[in-house]
């Protein structure tokens, strides 16, 4: 083909090519090496041009893995390219090398976490400098169906390694700082009054949500961590379970926060399933009684509980059709074996 130019694929990447060679491209019609193929026909696909995604698709769906994955690995290989390749395989010597891949996009890492399976899932996790540099990537896994426990295990492992452990160091060394004695010790000054945690109005709500609302993954966690009451209370119902983790888990929610957080219903069942696994908070009565109550808790944790209620709350349960019915039947059962 005379008309072929020498650099086709730099052509192709850089938006240079003319309208026929493209077409050509998308067909599969061009004298390129099976890898340079792969890349242009992708190029194709990432732009979104219409007229040209049909005959693309249907080229690319024609491609062996080795094509793919020779050119995953081939030099110069775009972010673009990657993204189109990862979206239309799932061949794992495919997904592999393009997942360790540093050209590839947090976007594409975000959007196979929540669809791959256990043997990506763990490369993906593995990857803790891109993890830290796009939390989102760990907010997707989470999503994903097909999650393993143990990648489940080792992702919350990874919110407490890298983002809670250095807020708690930045506390204690805060701590330590402030408790060193001074060169010249002076009169010791008054110890300052408990600070009481602000109760927001209902503007001061609404200015709560819109500035969350813009915040990112890791500035949700910060706040959700060290925030005051009414922005750990707000942001222990968000969907991402980093950021509802950490503000289970900071130092300033209490016993009372637990029983209030095991009273809501718009929190997830890892919160719940996080606050029954707290010993020091299910000492406490109330928060044992709000976890059986509330029907988003995890039946695993409630059916264990429904012993610990005194026979008032047992009877109330018994009855009460908000909680699943193998609640209500453990509960009746309960109250049958006590009268006897």
């Amino acid at each position: 083909m005379s008309f072929v130019p020498d650099d086709l694929l730099g052509q192709v990447e850089s938006g240079e090519a003319s309208r026929q060679i493209l077409d050509f491209v998308a067909r599969g019609l061009v004298p390129l090496p099976a890898e340079e193929l792969v890349r242009a026909v992708a190029s194709i696909l990432a732009s979104g041009d219409a007229a040209l995604t049909a005959n693309a698709e249907t080229t690319f769906a024609g491609f062996h893995a080795a094509d793919l994955k020779g050119a995953v690995l081939s030099g110069g290989v775009r972010p673009e390219q990657l993204d189109a390749i990862a979206r239309r395989t799932s061949e794992p010597g495919v997904l592999e090398p393009l997942i360790r891949h540093k050209a590839v996009p947090d976007a594409t890492l975000a959007w196979l976490a929540e669809r791959v399976d256990g043997a990506m899932q763990d490369i993906i996790v593995t990857n803790q400098v891109r993890l830290l540099e796009a939390p989102v990537i760990v907010e997707r896994l989470f999503e994903n169906p097909r999650l393993s426990p143990e990648i489940r295990r080792r992702a919350d492992e990874f919110l407490e390694e890298f983002f809670l452990k250095k807020e708690r160091e930045r506390d204690e060394a805060a701590a330590a700082a402030a408790a060193a004695p001074e060169a010249v010790p002076e009169a010791a000054p008054a110890p300052a009054p408990a600070e009481e945690e602000p109760v927001l109005s209902e503007d001061e709500k609404k200015s709560l949500f819109a500035r969350v609302s813009v915040m990112t993954v890791v500035q949700r966690i910060k706040l959700a961590y060290r925030g005051n009451k009414e922005e750990r209370m707000f942001l222990v119902q968000d969907r991402n379970r980093l950021v509802s983790a950490a503000a289970l888990k900071s130092p300033k929610t209490r016993e009372a926060d637990a029983e209030t957080i095991a009273n809501m219903k718009s929190v997830s069942e890892d919160v719940l399933r996080g606050i029954a696994f707290r010993r020091d908070w299910m000492r406490h009565y109330a928060v044992v009684r709000a976890l059986v109550r509330n029907p988003r808790s995890p039946i695993d944790v409630t059916l264990g509980l429904v012993p610990k209620l005194n026979a008032k709350d047992m009877k109330t349960l018994s009855g009460d059709r908000n909680v699943p019915e193998a609640v209500r039947a453990t509960a009746r059962r309960e109250v049958s074996r006590k009268e006897t």
